[in-house]
């Protein structure tokens, strides 16, 4: 899978820095295991909130009727307005308004809001359809943190299973 999250505000764009040697220097040096986080790879340029932003992940080890399970979710996000910003309830985003970054656009005609990429992985024996449900409340989350749907990019959100293909889908504890 391959998405953008525009990062115009912090690099180049118009660059065209990346060339075909960068792009197989990184299909041939992928490794599996933790991934790099913060203001790295496609983070690097991230504005979250108006705060330097980056890629994030999360996991959580769940156990469903005896048997354990892991979600991983990874986040590149590039999104919100300072004074949306909520944390645990709290409008911490109109409560630091100094400071703010000014924005100038190439073209005043067209203005960024918004995007965010997100995936959402796991070992649970998930069918398709409950694959789609959990991405459909990855929006849920970004709202909570003063997150909104603005029209002028977009959002991807993708769930997926890495459970056994063959499992016996009679045994799974949750349908």
């Amino acid at each position: 899978m391959v998405g953008e999250t525009y990062d115009g505000y912090l690099n180049d764009i118009n660059g065209f820095h990346v060339k075909k040697e960068h792009v197989f220097a990184a299909l041939n040096n992928a490794t599996a295991g933790m991934v790099e986080e913060g203001g790295v790879g496609g983070g690097t340029g991230m504005i979250v909130h108006q705060f330097k932003g980056g890629i994030g992940t999360s996991c959580r080890k769940v156990t469903i009727a005896g048997k354990q399970y892991i979600l991983g979710v990874l986040v590149q996000a590039n999104h919100g307005k300072r004074e949306t910003l909520t944390i645990a309830g709290v409008p911490v985003g109109k409560e630091i308004p100094a400071l703010m970054p000014v924005i100038i656009f190439e073209n005043s005609l067209i203005k960024k809001d918004s995007s965010i990429i997100v995936v959402v992985a796991t070992d649970a024996p998930l069918l398709p359809h409950q694959l789609k449900r959990i991405a459909r409340r990855v929006s849920l989350g970004i709202a909570r943190v003063g997150g909104v749907a603005l029209d002028s990019s977009g959002e991807i959100f993708i769930a997926f299973s890495t459970a056994n293909a063959g499992i016996d889908l009679g045994t799974v504890p949750f349908k």
